[in-house]
């Protein structure tokens, strides 16, 4: 009996031995590939945050380290966050100056155009009672902020719910969102250009039902217009706003301060940017990152195709490009990328799920 109790304990040791061996080869497997996934992460943010361009770059190639990257943890770095916060701050000044406002222009104060400086609009009565008292942040940062472009990425990728997750929204060029499950609907910021208004809303004075049934949409988000980037765009700006005083009197139009326009793309250019003129989803996302404390990047993808190499327009909704004598927006999404790789914002490419932000 003896002998036989002895044997059973000798197995049923061997069996637990046998047992923590693998648990812990487990374990330690886990933890070699867990190690080696997190120095592939780092060597590959490494390599995009050194691209100088992405000429000449295989776009399939390029498209393969996107898809390697988006599958890295992703964490906020405070460190770089806050040194392209002080320097945005510092050079342009979003907090108080991305908009003209009573608070940061004076009565009879001449503006100068964004693009052509040595051109002036004088801020006359009319003009000063047009304006805002002051931006809609003048209270303290903003915390989680969505800027949502208009990338055909959008399509299909139920990002809906985690835009509509975020404090502050910010939209351009009056997109749609009739796709809520992938694009979402809440809107706080949502822009125009005069191009747009003047192809598409073309007797303002007289019909402004139209762009008031669009704004509509948005519930109660500010339009802003770049109404001094140059002459040109003053005249169709301003009848914007008059026609939607009558029209949508509950509808608040603000306009770009062209010296932040200005900054900013002198910013970037000393930092890589060659293009004659800023996106405004580079505009934006620089504001985002000034003001925000998490700014998260949705639809910024200029490629025709996915990260599977599937087709895409260029537009969620249309599929229009942009003005490539205007912009480079290959450029501007490397430019993304590299903040992303450096943990300033956290760019969203392909489909999401809606998880916290660590």
């Amino acid at each position: 009996m003896c002998y036989l109790v002895l044997f059973i304990l000798l197995c049923s040791g061997t069996l637990l031995s046998i047992t923590l061996i693998d648990y812990y080869q487990h374990q330690r497997d886990g933890f070699l590939d867990s190690v080696q996934k997190r120095l592939q992460c780092s060597a590959l943010r490494e390599r995009l945050v050194t691209m100088t361009t992405i000429k000449k770059v295989d776009i399939a190639l390029f498209s393969q380290e996107v898809r390697e990257l988006m599958n890295c943890p992703w964490r906020l770095n405070l460190t770089h966050r806050e040194l392209y916060r002080t320097e945005l701050w510092s050079c342009c000044n979003a907090s108080d100056r991305l908009m003209v406002t009573r608070q940061n222009t004076n009565l009879n104060q001449s503006l100068s155009y964004e693009i052509h400086r040595w051109k002036k609009r004088k801020v006359d009565q009319a003009l000063w009672e047009m304006l805002p008292q002051t931006v809609p942040w003048s209270k303290g940062s903003l915390s989680r902020c969505a800027v949502v472009g208009s990338g055909g990425i959008l399509q299909n990728s139920s990002c809906g719910a985690e835009i509509d997750n975020a404090d502050y929204v910010i939209r351009f060029n009056l997109a749609p969102i009739n796709k809520s499950c992938d694009v979402g609907v809440k809107t706080d910021l949502i822009t125009a250009n005069p191009s747009q208004i003047n192809k598409g809303y073309t007797d303002l004075q007289r019909n402004p039902g139209h762009l008031a049934e669009v704004l509509s949409f948005y519930g109660h988000a500010d339009l802003l217009l770049p109404a001094f980037s140059s002459a040109s765009g003053t005249a169709p700006c301003f009848k914007v706003y008059h026609a939607l005083r009558k029209a949508r009197p509950q509808q608040e139009v603000v306009f770009f301060h062209p010296d932040y326009l200005f900054e900013l793309g002198r910013f970037w250019r000393r930092r890589g940017q060659r293009a004659r003129r800023l996106s405004t989803g580079l505009m934006l996302a620089s504001t985002a990152l000034e003001i925000c404390e998490q700014v998260h990047l949705y639809g910024f993808w200029p490629f025709p195709l996915d990260l599977s190499h599937n087709p895409l327009p260029h537009h969620y909704y249309d599929n229009v490009g942009p003005n490539r004598r205007m912009h480079a927006m290959p450029e501007e999404f490397l430019l993304l990328l590299q903040l992303h790789s450096q943990g300033a914002l956290q760019l969203h490419v392909g489909p999401c799920t809606l998880t916290p932000t660590p």
